[in-house]
């Protein structure tokens, strides 16, 4: 009787052991079935998250390539093969110079060196051979791999950016070349208009006021006559002060004479006699002759036109020109740096200016390829400055290589 009690007591101990270990298995299957799923969701994002990148990587509006120290492509995206015009199984494994357009593989294993040499990128432009032979523009941007002998390559397109850079490069100097054509067409007609007023109405002029002096003698007893003559004479003498100074505005005679400083002196002379209010000062450094007549003019035009707006706009006391040309031992310095400063109100340059005299002075600049620059001095007032560049003549460059 204690026998079967002490049995049964064993299978209900087995029994229950069973089952906690059933429950057991059941509660670790249903954890195992979670971490299935969420094993399954995880390798299902990764997938997502592959494919991203893939699309991501090949189809980038830019090339991605991999390339190791000797310039095989190690790697590249389906942008970049579509910008060689190549499929990738062809490209992967060979030399990235095959692609490059001739002259331009210098540049580029000068630039992979800097790539593996240097802790930063480095950037160059050149040509690629495309699938029909022909040419295009690209912009390799390369960053060594730390702990690698690869690079990462980025490669832009910028055919159409260089192409338009270089048409607009093109027309800009064609722009140049057209107003130089201008400017000296515009300063031989002043040139012929000085002419004709100085020898044709100058030649009137003085005959009207011999004619004045002539009746002025012979009208001693007749006051009225007398007095008409010297009326008409002082009115020839205005007319000879006022053509003198339209024929130095069209033309300036000493400029043909003897030269730019002359010349420059002789406006401020006339400059200050007309603007007593304000100081004119002016200061000349290194060799300033035999700068040729497109210089000189250019020079005279532009302290003309800059003095006329100092007059006119700046409300200035004082007014500072400085030409000079450097010396650089004991050759002369192949360009002329020339400042016209005052003390005025100073230039604004958000408002936009009504006249030509700026528009004209930079034209006139960029035309003799030189560089135009207006800021405001830190005192108060404006500073124009302009650096034109010189170029010897044929004559002086033909003696300097015998």
């Amino acid at each position: 009787m204690n026998w079967n009690h002490n049995n049964k007591r064993f299978d209900d101990t087995e029994i229950r052991s069973k089952l906690e270990l059933l429950a057991e298995l059941q509660a670790n299957q249903v954890a195992l079935e979670m971490h299935n799923c969420e094993l399954m969701d995880a390798h299902q994002q990764l997938e997502e998250a592959r494919d991203r990148y893939a699309n991501l990587y090949d189809y980038a509006p830019v090339g991605y390539l991999t390339l190791d120290e000797v310039g095989d492509i190690q790697a590249i995206n389906l942008t970049g093969c579509a910008m060689l015009g190549v499929e990738r199984a062809f490209i992967v494994g060979k030399p990235f110079i095959n692609y490059i357009a001739k002259g331009g593989s210098h540049k580029f294993f000068h630039s992979l060196q800097q790539t593996f040499n240097s802790a930063g990128n480095t950037v160059v432009e050149l040509q690629v051979y495309t699938s029909h032979g022909e040419t295009k523009y690209v912009r390799l941007e390369s960053l060594a791999v730390e702990g690698s002998r690869t690079c990462r390559m980025v490669m832009a397109d910028i055919d159409e950016l260089k192409r338009t850079m270089d048409r607009n490069h093109e027309l800009l100097h064609g722009n140049r070349r057209l107003m130089q054509n201008i400017f000296k067409i515009q300063e031989e007609e002043r040139r012929l208009l000085a002419r004709e007023l100085h020898d044709e109405l100058g030649q009137w002029l003085t005959a009207i006021h011999a004619e004045t002096e002539t009746i002025s003698n012979l009208a001693d007893k007749d006051q009225a006559i007398y007095t008409s003559a010297l009326s008409i004479s002082e009115c020839v003498k205005k007319m000879h002060a006022v053509m003198h100074d339209m024929l130095h505005q069209l033309r300036p005679a000493l400029l043909d004479t003897l030269g730019l400083v002359d010349s420059l002196l002789e406006l401020k002379k006339q400059w200050r006699t007309y603007h007593t209010d304000i100081t004119l000062e002016f200061k000349f450094e290194g060799e300033l002759e035999a700068l040729g007549e497109s210089i000189n003019i250019t020079i005279y035009r532009i302290v003309q036109e800059a003095l006329n707006n100092i007059c006119s706009h700046a409300n200035a006391t004082r007014a500072l020109v400085i030409l000079r040309r450097k010396s650089k031992g004991a050759v002369a310095a192949k360009s002329l740096f020339l400042s016209v400063e005052d003390n005025g109100k100073g230039y604004d340059s958000g408002k936009k200016s009504k006249g030509f005299g700026l528009l004209g002075m930079r034209e006139r600049t960029i035309a003799a390829g030189g560089k135009f620059t207006i800021r405001n001095v830190p005192n108060g007032g404006t500073q124009i400055c302009v650096n034109l560049p010189l170029v010897q003549s044929n004559k002086k460059r033909r003696a300097d290589d015998i």
